[in-house]
């Protein structure tokens, strides 16, 4: 089974955001001893724009870019609802944290939540045959 473009890039990303800030959120309990952490912070979202640019270009060059159709974007649309309310539910969740440290934490928190829920959304959506 030959993956298309768009699945390639989900699962590309899917990884990579996964593994980044797996490893960033396992770190984060021993800093929090020492406050919010914006350098790591940084440094894991530097990570993560640099590994999604070239693997992109990876698979560009490799595979070539397809043109978005009515079935991705549509695809997309409905990964974004999903996405956006878990990410509203993170809003709210920052509202009751009582530092810094868990307010950009949980705030960041929620933002991967909802990059995962819109890849995981994504992928099912394209497997189904929607």
């Amino acid at each position: 089974m030959s993956l298309s473009y768009q699945e390639k890039s989900i699962w590309g990303s899917l990884v990579t955001i996964l593994c980044v800030y797996g490893y960033y959120f396992a770190g984060v309990g021993l800093a929090k001893s020492a406050g919010l952490d914006l350098g790591r912070m940084v440094t894991a979202v530097v990570a993560v724009v640099a590994i999604e640019i070239v693997y992109h270009i990876v698979i560009a060059v490799a595979s070539g870019v397809e043109r978005k159709d009515e079935r991705d974007v549509a695809i997309e649309g409905k990964s974004y609802r999903n996405a956006y309310f878990l990410l509203a539910g993170g809003a709210c969740a920052t509202a009751f944290t009582s530092s810094p440290f868990l307010t950009g934490n949980v705030a960041l928190l929620s933002l991967v939540l909802a990059e995962i829920t819109k890849f995981t959304t994504q992928l099912f959506l394209y497997r189904r045959g929607v």
